[in-house]
């Protein structure tokens, strides 16, 4: 099923609308939006959004910083909502270390979106990124296992998660757009728990999150010629390290969903005891969105 919207500088935007629950149902189209950054969306995009898709609600699931840096545009007649998935400060929420913050925040996240501006804090991420790939024995896969684990059981993600289910509860009409930087990992989450929560399959679940692979992979290629060209003398050694960082994998949201299933018993247990998402809930928002 490809849903992608066309847009050209938002290549990882889609709608969720024709997604089949569990019992028959579909998710209305024109309605639910997850995407990557809208820092480099064209007037074209826009006007797609606003007039095609009837967007009138983006919800901002990044940090401060990543907003200063690569800030959203203004679009009439939208409301932007900034809802934080987690804050610059990540190792003080007991998150992730050191080296985990540095992975995360301030170099992955940010290279992946300034690909294509060459500055000081961009080569500065670069040389950074070439350093912990050669000089550590670090297991990328393990680490983005870790880091989507991680997001379960924590009181402060829960709490904005727990927001951002009350924000597309409460739509008061049009399409709400929500996105991260990459659209693939917090963005992916607030996702996955949202099409569970309106009753499609986690086999379905899976299949929607795998598709921002094709709209990454382009992107991906790109960055890792950049940072291990190949007059590196390990270059292909470190562009498969470097690749499992931005690649999206099905062992990173089936991780996600093993750690709700061994700490809550279920998924439907996690939207209740942690997210407080209850029958009256989930009732309203498959009223809301799905035909």
């Amino acid at each position: 099923m490809n849903n992608r919207l066309p847009l050209s500088g938002m290549p990882n935007t889609r709608d969720l609308g024709g997604i089949r629950t569990q019992d028959g149902h579909y998710i209305k189209s024109k309605k639910l939006i997850k995407s990557g950054m809208l820092y480099r969306a064209t007037p074209e995009d826009i006007d797609i959004l606003t007039r095609e898709y009837d967007v009138r609600t983006i919800i901002d699931l990044r940090t401060r910083k990543e907003r200063i840096m690569m800030p959203n545009p203004q679009i009439k007649g939208v409301s932007e909502i900034w809802n934080p998935l987690f804050m610059e400060d990540i190792q003080g929420l007991g998150i992730f270390g050191t080296m985990d913050r540095d992975i995360l925040e301030n170099r992955l996240k940010s290279l992946f979106i300034l690909r294509h501006r060459a500055d000081e804090k961009t080569e500065e991420a670069m040389n950074q990124i070439r350093d912990l790939i050669r000089d550590s024995d670090i297991d990328p896969d393990a680490y983005m296992k870790r880091m989507y684990m991680k997001f379960v059981n924590n009181q402060i993600v829960q709490k904005q998660i727990k927001q951002f289910f009350y924000l597309v509860s409460n739509n008061r009409g049009g399409a709400i757009l929500w996105h991260c930087a990459a659209g693939k990992d917090r963005a992916g989450i607030c996702t996955a728990l949202l099409l569970y929560a309106l009753g499609v399959s986690k086999e379905a679940i899976i299949a929607n999150y795998m598709e921002s692979a094709e709209s990454s992979e382009d992107a991906v290629e790109y960055l890792l010629t950049k940072l291990f060209p190949d007059s590196d003398m390990d270059s292909q050694k470190n562009r498969d390290l470097a690749r499992c960082f931005f690649d999206v994998k099905t062992c990173y949201i089936e991780a996600f969903f093993d750690a709700v299933e061994r700490d809550y018993v279920s998924i439907d247990n996690y939207l209740q005891k942690a997210l407080e998402q209850h029958t009256d809930n989930l009732v309203h928002l498959r009223t809301l969105y799905l035909q």
